[in-house]
């Protein structure tokens, strides 16, 4: 709703203006490319409308959904990541609005399923943090404030899963940035981890999601300062340490193919020294038990 989703990610890659300047032009117009291509994947309708005085964001499900999310979903086997898009819609319904009234009724921000297709959310205070990103204000304060968020809905535990709850597609869209509480809060529940994986493995991998969307789209000078608040926020040093092992490219088409689109084409060499200086800096200082 407030953000885009994984299937409508070309709102993250779509144009060079998120090029840091030392990549080349080749690899600006591959991102373009690849950017233009997947902005015509749009699974949803988005509209917002005010109802009894109160805002509130619609987001219906098109026809032509159901066979691109089943496509998607190959893809991800193929790339070998641990999530899948929800092809059903009465599970999505079910998924997105159970998800969001865990993290937000009891601050009384709620959602519905309407219809057949379409689940409705109030809108909540604040603007969505990929807008900081991408234009170049990002700051640790934001940064720590998404970790807070997330380690607070991974806090939460889920018959699901069995276990605690994970989101699946963290990325920095997802979170919408309120200034005036300093708090960030997720949103768009669009996918789902594989349940077989243990709570430690899916949550590692939700910190990924966000360091991969900022990494390629985000300044050298404000990385490290960004990640590391991001990280050090968390502070849980069994998930940082599963995670420091998933900080590599991956071997292979598909996953490597995947792993670009996630950090937006950005130069590997690039990606390769950007968290290689974060897993530097993650002493047991920065990152205490």
């Amino acid at each position: 709703m407030q953000g885009h989703n994984t299937l409508d990610y070309a709102d993250a890659v779509s144009t060079d203006a998120y090029a840091p300047p030392s990549r080349s032009r080749s690899m600006s117009q591959m991102s373009a490319a690849a950017g233009a291509i997947v902005e015509r994947i749009k699974i949803n309708a988005i509209s917002r409308e005010i109802r009894n005085g109160r805002a509130v964001w619609i987001k219906k499900r098109r026809p032509i959904a159901a066979p691109i999310m089943a496509c998607a979903n190959r893809f991800f086997c193929a790339a070998r990541t641990p999530v899948r898009a929800i092809a059903d819609r009465s599970a999505w319904q079910q998924w997105e609005v159970g998800c969001f009234e865990r993290l937000h009724q009891s601050e009384g921000f709620h959602a519905y399923a309407e219809g057949a297709g379409s689940v409705a959310a109030d809108e909540m205070p604040g603007i969505n943090l990929t807008r900081h990103l991408d234009g170049g204000s990002l700051t640790p304060e934001m940064t720590a404030t998404a970790a807070r968020e997330l380690l607070r809905a991974h806090s939460s535990r889920c018959s699901y899963f069995g276990d605690f709850w994970s989101h699946g597609d963290p990325h920095i869209g997802n979170f919408i940035y309120d200034q005036s509480s300093s708090r960030a809060r997720l949103i768009d529940f669009e996918m789902m981890h594989d349940r077989s994986l243990p709570a430690i493995e899916r949550h590692s991998d939700d910190l990924l999601v966000f360091l991969q969307d900022m990494v390629g789209r985000i300044s050298a000078d404000r990385w490290l300062p960004c990640a590391l608040a991001f990280l050090q926020t968390y502070d849980r040093p069994e998930a940082i340490d599963r995670l420091q092992a998933k900080l590599r490219v991956p071997e292979g088409c598909m996953p490597r193919l995947w792993w670009q689109v996630r950090t937006t084409f950005l130069p590997e060499q690039a990606v390769r020294a950007r968290f290689t200086a974060l897993k530097e800096a993650l002493t047991p200082s920065a990152c205490p038990a």
